[in-house]
């Protein structure tokens, strides 16, 4: 498949109508730690990184409802 200019519009709108942007910040050289990691378990950095947040979450939050004591 090419790329060419009307491709990269298409696909900068999509990006802009249907993704959000969440930026990290990680010690230097973490990133490459990071980029290799997620290359040897077969993802790329941002599959990695969403499925870290997917799990932490389903983990560890507990609504508020949850935890009252009735």
């Amino acid at each position: 498949m090419y790329y060419n200019k009307k491709r990269k519009a298409i696909t900068a709108k999509y990006v802009k109508t249907h993704l959000d942007d969440i930026k990290i910040r990680v010690p230097k050289g973490q990133r490459e730690k990071l980029k290799t990691i997620a290359a040897e378990m077969g993802m790329s950095m941002n599959q990695m990184f969403i499925k870290a947040v997917e799990e932490y979450i389903e983990k560890n939050y507990k609504p508020e409802a949850e935890n009252e004591i009735d």
